[in-house]
């Protein structure tokens, strides 16, 4: 199985080693969304902070599993957020919902499982 995890997973495995059992599962074939790790390398502003991400990010590159997507899939990530009702029109415009939107295109192109701890952003996605 496939499995993507979303920014705030590393957070939290990070600050108090939640998610541990998933992020250390065998059998799994683990993916790096390199929009999750541009907001990791964002949020790294000590230099420990900067070794996390440095500690976190080898083994993914090691494996080539830090994963880019193409330009047909940015095509249709901005038809996706083009076809979003008016109801999300604020939503948006937020760079947070366009970076999960991201992820979750990455996850689909991979046919892997996302597991994030934001609900809210993957049901909007979820939902189109």
């Amino acid at each position: 199985m496939n499995v993507v995890f979303d920014t705030n997973v590393y957070i939290s495995f990070i600050l108090d080693l939640s998610h541990s059992a998933e992020l250390l599962e065998r059998g799994t074939t683990k993916y790096l969304s390199a929009v999750v790790l541009m907001e990791l390398w964002a949020g790294a502003k000590t230099k420990p902070a900067e070794r996390i991400v440095e500690r976190l990010q080898k083994p993914y590159a090691g494996a080539n599993r830090i994963i880019t997507l193409r330009p047909s899939h940015y095509i249709s990530i901005g038809q996706f957020l083009s076809g979003l009702s008016r109801r999300y029109a604020e939503l948006r415009k937020k760079a947070g919902f366009v970076n999960d939107v991201q992820i979750a295109f990455t996850a689909r192109h991979l046919g892997a499982v996302l597991l994030t701890e934001d609900e809210q952003h993957f049901e909007i996605i979820r939902e189109r």
